[in-house]
């Protein structure tokens, strides 16, 4: 069996519509509920929607020409795994290293010294913000290319049933956090945490899969196609978004319990 490139394409950018569409909507119900002027609001709502586009947009533009393909040390790789000789990285870093942790560093950094940020946050339920995060279920896509034959396990195990459970949790942890459960602040703590967990799993097995200086797993079934177009959209746009809302979660998490004491 074997996934036609139109589903994949349809099935990652419906996803990431989606998902940009969720976390937009909810920026508007937040900004309503602040205690901020209409220009205020208005501004500030106008200002991350054009960055967050514009930021969606660049990632769609550089993985369309392939920046991120992991193909390019493929050749390299092959002779050093037969020769045993250990790889040179120096300089070869993959690209989609970059366009995951530097909009995460960037992004926090902007956010948690503004002040503006500071008061939207605190208008936010926290339900809302672990709520959100129910689109993390789409990772179901990493089970059905690996049953296709098109993904190795190593990496399609841990990113698929990561993200699923991770979605499928935010459900009950949201639910609680609704109703003012004492508990649902610590469960929304450990949450964010696996979370995060299991994004740094996924990309560890993504980097050990790949025809990468980094590859020590799959030699015989590389992962090309998580770093290829679409799938690479995951990685290079949805994985450091959701980062950042799981950053802003527990932001929210820790100034709850501050205002507890």
């Amino acid at each position: 069996m074997s996934l036609t490139p139109t589903f994949l394409v349809v099935y990652c950018l419906v996803s990431d519509a989606l998902t940009v569409t969720f976390l937009l909507y909810g920026l508007m119900l937040a900004l309503q509920r602040a205690k901020l002027s209409a220009p205020s609001r208005i501004r500030i709502g106008v200002g991350i929607t054009v960055a967050l586009l514009a930021w969606n947009g660049f990632a769609f533009f550089l993985a369309t020409r392939g920046v991120f393909e992991a193909r390019r040390t493929a050749f390299r790789l092959r002779h050093i795994a037969s020769a045993r000789i250990p790889a040179t990285i120096s300089g070869m870093f993959p690209p989609i290293l970059f366009a995951v942790l530097v909009p995460i560093a960037i992004g926090l950094w902007l956010m948690i010294r503004s002040k503006t940020m500071a008061r939207i946050v605190d208008a936010t339920p926290l339900s809302w913000l672990v709520g959100v995060q129910v689109y993390r279920v789409i990772g179901v896509l990493f089970l059905i290319v690996w049953g296709a034959g098109q993904l190795p396990w190593q990496f399609a195990f841990p990113a698929g049933i990561g993200d699923i459970l991770v979605g499928i949790l935010a459900v009950p942890i949201a639910w609680a956090a609704s109703k003012g459960s004492a508990r649902s602040i610590k469960a929304a703590y450990a949450w964010n945490l696996f979370g995060l967990l299991d994004f740094a799993i996924a990309l560890g097995t993504g980097f050990l899969t790949s025809p990468t200086p980094f590859q020590l797993m799959a030699f015989d079934h590389p992962n090309f196609l998580a770093t290829r177009f679409p799938m690479v959209m995951i990685p290079a746009f949805m994985v450091p978004l959701s980062s950042i809302m799981h950053g802003i979660c527990l932001w929210k998490v820790r100034r709850m319990a501050e205002t507890s004491l």
